[in-house]
């Protein structure tokens, strides 16, 4: 059993009602409760919603199965926001189950966050990680290292 090291950089943030403009390709996603205030064209993010994966991002989040509870763990004043980050479909699930046990996103199954299966993980974040942890090891089993 030997680490595997995964390096990712999110891009983003895109608001639900420009999720067109996300791109087509394969990768994580993560789902976001925010604001967004058009004058400054900033983001304020307050919550991880859900973290998934797909061969590609835009259809998933257009038509994930999941949308309704992600709009229920929405606060008052907030929408929708995404970043996405490309990841080579090999390592697409592997990634999604990291960052998925690392961040215990509010609307990601049970099983998802507290299960692991794969050989111990390094991740290193880049771009836009807000809510996100840059670095961190995830191990066999469920077990968080480090």
């Amino acid at each position: 059993m030997s680490r595997q090291y995964l390096s990712l950089e999110l891009l983003g943030y895109w608001r639900d009602a420009d999720r067109t403009e996300i791109p087509n390709n394969g990768g994580v996603f993560c789902v976001y409760g925010g604001e967004y205030d058009q004058a400054s064209d900033e983001y304020s993010l307050h919550r991880l919603i859900y973290i998934g994966e797909s061969r590609n991002v835009n259809y998933a989040i257009a038509h994930h199965e999941a949308r309704e509870r992600w709009l229920a763990k929405l606060g008052e004043q907030e929408v929708l926001c995404y970043s996405i980050g490309v990841v080579y479909y090999t390592m697409r699930e592997r990634c999604a189950a990291a960052l998925i046990h690392e961040h215990r996103p509010l609307a990601n199954a049970r099983e998802e966050i507290e299960t692991f299966a794969y050989d111990e993980t390094e991740m290193v974040l880049s771009g836009k990680t807000r809510l996100l942890n840059n670095h961190f090891i995830v191990s066999p089993g469920g077990a968080k290292v480090g």
